[in-house]
């Protein structure tokens, strides 16, 4: 008898074990923490449906059709063809890329109450009486490409009309390259000191590289923003310091890494969904 009653226990230990998780699509288990999990991924104005028996009935539906679509790819090798390795890849960057920021706030990035003071005191006529510019700019990706536009923009010809016809920054083009307003901190450092060092509106910077390619910029406009208290100001200037700490950090490890960037290359690779010499095309049609 007790070896029966020992066995009995243990059949329904394990049967509960077995139990511990809320669906098997093949060998594949979804487990009770999976999918706790897998709801924290919800946005939370969705949350309120989960919170009820038939929602998450109906979740977990969707989780499982997910599950044998993929299983389905698995079967046909998907997963080992080329495209999808490399996008799979990108994909594992991009966690790692989340986890090692999150890592790096804690120490290396960790900003402290003594900098966001120090920093608010140091800047303090700027808080009270924070500048704002307005610009319009034209982006292209080449250095003689630009150095040309400045050259017509100088002998009179139309920057708006310039910026709808040759800037790459498709988004402002067709405004003529309006940017609208910022405040400093807003912009990548170089666009942001050239922005800036233009005293008179209509004044043209000479031409101005960032990681985005070359630039043009015209002021259009300046104004001053309401006074912000170090309390307002406190995530903005938190973010301002990590980005510098992000900076020298950077910085020290593209020199240990011997990092190595061909901008001449870069700027011969046109996009993949351009059409080969469509650029050259429209140039001469504008002509």
């Amino acid at each position: 008898m007790k070896k029966t009653s020992l066995f009995a226990v243990l059949a329904i230990f394990l049967a509960a074990c077995s139990r511990d998780y809320v669906a098997r699509v093949g060998t594949k288990k979804i487990t009770v923490e999976e999918f706790k999990n897998r709801m924290l991924d919800v946005p939370t104005y969705y949350r309120g449906f989960l919170e009820t028996d038939g929602g998450r009935r109906q979740y977990l539906d969707g989780i499982v059709n997910e599950s044998i679509l993929v299983e389905l790819a698995k079967a046909k090798g998907i997963h080992r063809r080329p495209a999808v390795k490399t996008r799979l890849e990108a994909l594992k960057d991009q966690i790692l890329l989340e986890y090692i920021v999150d890592e790096l706030k804690k120490d290396k990035l960790k900003v402290t109450e003594k900098e966001i003071d120090d920093y608010y005191e140091e800047h303090k006529d700027f808080y009270l009486h924070p500048p704002r510019v307005r610009v319009s700019h034209i982006l292209v990706p080449t250095e003689n490409e630009a150095e040309k536009i400045y050259k017509q923009i100088k002998e009179g010809a139309s920057f708006s009309d310039l910026a709808k016809k040759k800037s790459i920054d498709r988004e402002t083009a067709s405004r003529g390259g309006d940017l609208g307003f910022f405040e400093k901190g807003e912009m990548v450092p170089a666009f942001e000191n050239a922005a800036f060092a233009l005293k008179n509106i209509g004044d043209i910077s000479p031409v101005v590289k960032t990681a985005f390619g070359w630039h043009i910029i015209k002021l259009t406009g300046k104004s001053k923003a309401a006074a912000k208290t170090k309390e307002e100001a406190r995530d903005e200037i938190e973010q301002i310091i990590r980005k510098q700490k992000l900076e020298k950090l950077l910085a020290f490890y593209k020199k240990k890494l011997g990092v190595k960037i061909n901008y001449d290359l870069v700027a011969k690779t046109e996009p993949p969904w351009q059409i080969p010499g469509e650029k050259e095309v429209g140039q001469e049609n504008e002509k």
